[in-house]
């Protein structure tokens, strides 16, 4: 019996398949702000990265207990779950920031931001050249005859802008350090939680239609379930109930493009038993029901 070739590749001579591609980057309450010298606002934490730039003036951050002033252009990178708070000018004068928060779910790119040591950008450096040029087009003022939905899409065509500049300081400093530290990928803790990582993604893209517990994962990999979140934590920046959540939510998404398939479906396809659970959860994470949600999409 003569075997079938795969599509497109009868009487190819020549070709080259490249990785598929499917990453999230959310951008969350971007804003700039002028305030006088007696501004300050109190420590906080957030499960996000954070880029915090002095527009005119001068800045004293306190992060992670360590006192940053920053100086005009000044990019600082908060990364999740550390404390940080602003004792407003370092001046006594007045001064204007703009902030900007961002969740990327490459695990490679957020790997290299939670490992990145030195938490200033330097204006007039590569990065911090590409991250001006963005935080710029935020601070363009909407068109008059602009409706919500473009002023949507100019949004995230910066936050693709981001990404992209973020992938590129990522691939100089991959080829810059030959790939990586050696220490680094030799890390049980880094090895522990990059296996971590691909089984939640596994359990959730699969069409096993039985979602992986943590606590399963943890058994099959041979640590304790809190080894396992304190080590995906460290290189993650976040648990992996919300890594997973994060995963979840963006698959369900790209699922209700699929008029094909019902919200039933769905629900069974992301490991629900119960669709009015998935309902609940899904609503919780995007403020919209999956109905809502697919009515948005077409």
């Amino acid at each position: 019996m003569k075997r079938k070739m795969p599509e497109g590749t009868h009487n190819s001579l020549e070709g080259q398949m490249y990785p598929d591609m499917q990453a999230a980057v959310q951008v969350f309450a971007a804003h700039w702000r002028k305030v006088n010298a007696a501004w300050t606002y109190p420590e906080h934490v957030h499960p996000l990265f954070e880029f915090n730039v002095v527009l005119e003036g001068k800045q004293k951050m306190v992060v992670n207990g360590q006192t940053v002033i920053q100086s005009e252009g000044d990019i600082l990178l908060i990364r999740p779950q550390v404390a940080h708070r602003s004792d407003g000018s370092a001046e006594n004068a007045g001064m204007v920031y703009f902030s900007l928060h961002f969740d990327i779910d490459d695990p490679a790119l957020r790997r290299m931001l939670l490992a990145r040591e030195e938490p200033v950008i330097a204006p007039d450096s590569p990065l911090g050249l590409s991250l001006h040029e963005i935080f710029r087009s935020y601070l363009q003022p909407p068109s008059p005859s602009a409706d919500l939905s473009q002023e949507r899409l100019v949004a995230q065509r910066s936050a693709f802008r981001l990404f992209a500049a973020l992938c590129d300081w990522a691939l100089a400093q991959s080829r810059a350090e030959g790939g990586g530290p050696p220490e680094r990928a030799a890390d049980p803790a880094h090895t522990l939680a990059g296996a971590m990582e691909r089984m939640l993604r596994e359990s959730v893209t699969g069409l096993a239609a039985k979602r992986t517990a943590i606590e399963d994962i943890a058994a099959s990999l041979g640590y304790s379930p809190a080894y396992c979140n304190k080590a995906f934590k460290q290189v993650y920046g976040v648990s992996p109930r919300q890594y997973l959540s994060g995963l979840i939510v963006r698959e369900a998404k790209l699922l209700l493009m699929d008029r094909r398939l019902s919200v039933d479906e769905i629900a069974v396809r992301l490991g629900y038993r119960d669709v009015s659970h998935f309902s609940k959860q899904f609503k919780r994470w995007t403020g919209i029901s999956p109905l809502g949600y697919r009515r948005l999409s077409h």
